[in-house]
């Protein structure tokens, strides 16, 4: 008897925390037809609260391929199973000779493509070490320092592939960890995308004894900003863009800090893209969502109340050694939501999709609330 009303007890406890967690907006449609432009984010915040309890909504068909890809012209339907909420897809049907042909790629994504698309494509993080063995760009024809797409211009390495496309890449920012100093990579920023032509091997030295490098011509096919001398090489991969994961709140406590902007200014809002300190060897993985949130203050009460910052460096550092003066440190406070869209082993990229402040370096992200 004690083992039946103890599960009771406990499916009551999970069924109480299920349902205080999954909160219907009290606007929800009980239908809704997936339109072209719509987002994954933006339809979960149709219907939820709480965005990232996506997964717990959404109920895929398993009996189709893809059954977690929702695609425009779907209906969306909201019923109750047990008591329990669901997000149900009937996919869209043609009345037509043919037989309608989906394609992955025209699912809607999971955030807007226009604010990520170059960072999913091109954007790295490197080990320094990758760059000190990858080809690099000599120059071109006039002498000059600053090439463009029209000009005549060369790169020297190993191994270059004639007919290949690589990208042209910058030393970015050195990210090291502000709290642990642990080195966390180094970026690449893209400058051009090139396809080498006519390559020829270069030897340096007499024939006996000198060694030889590959010199290609470099034909610019896309353009970011200007080639200089020196840019290095690596090469792209051709892989389909992962715009498709689920949104989700971490399976594990989070505790990351922002440590670099897409726009590198000091205010960020919406649609910003932020670099933290935390990848994909810390649990972190696409469609994460985390709350951004800014430290409480440290305030010094003695004979008058003041912000530690506001504070003198003798006070700062001598402010607790009185029995009369005390440091209070207010709670944090909850700024905004942001969703991790791409992971590296050490760092990770978010997009920004809500910011009730503006959200500044430093500030951290971690579980949403």
């Amino acid at each position: 008897m004690k083992k039946i009303l103890l599960a009771l007890v406990t499916a009551a406890i999970t069924w109480l925390a299920f349902a205080d967690n999954l909160q219907l907006k009290n606007d929800f449609p009980e239908s809704y037809v997936v339109k072209k432009g719509d987002t994954l984010w933006d339809i979960s915040a149709k219907y939820l609260k709480n965005p990232w309890l996506w997964p717990k909504l959404w109920q895929s068909n398993e009996q189709v391929d893809n059954p977690h890809l929702i695609y425009p012209g779907d209906k969306l339907s909201l019923v109750i199973i047990d008591g329990v909420p669901q997000l149900v897809r009937k996919p869209m049907v043609k009345l037509s000779p043919t037989v309608r042909v989906v394609d992955k790629k025209d699912a809607i994504p999971t955030l807007p493509t226009a604010y990520i698309r170059n960072f999913l494509t091109h954007q790295q993080i490197i080990d320094e070490d990758l760059l000190a063995g990858a080809p690099r760009v000599t120059g071109g024809a006039d002498l000059t320092r600053r090439l463009t797409s029209n000009m005549e211009m060369y790169a020297r390495g190993d191994n270059l592939v004639n007919g290949r496309l690589y990208g042209v890449y910058r030393k970015g920012n050195h990210y090291i960890d502000p709290e642990t100093k642990e080195d966390l990579g180094t970026e690449a920023v893209l400058v051009s995308v090139v396809k080498t032509e006519d390559i020829q091997k270069v030897q340096i030295g007499d024939a006996e004894d000198g060694k030889t490098f590959d010199l290609a011509s470099l034909k610019v096919v896309q353009v970011e900003r200007e080639i200089s001398p020196g840019d290095y090489l690596l090469p792209l991969d051709d892989h389909e863009l992962p715009v498709y994961f689920q949104p989700h709140a971490p399976g594990a406590l989070v505790d990351a800090r922002i440590i670099d902007s897409s726009r590198k200014t000091r205010a960020l809002g919406k649609f910003d893209v932020v670099v933290l300190n935390k990848g994909a060897r810390d649990g972190i993985d696409p469609g994460m969502v985390l709350d951004a949130r800014r430290d409480g203050a440290t305030v010094l009460m003695k004979d008058k109340v003041e912000y530690k910052e506001d504070a003198s460096v003798f006070d700062r550092w001598f402010s607790s050694n009185k029995p009369s003066e005390v440091t209070v440190v207010q709670p944090s406070e909850a700024i905004g939501h942001m969703m991790v869209f791409r992971t590296f082993d050490k760092l990770s990229l978010a997009l920004i999709l809500k910011a009730e402040k503006p959200i500044r370096e430093m500030d951290t992200a971690t579980n949403p609330e």
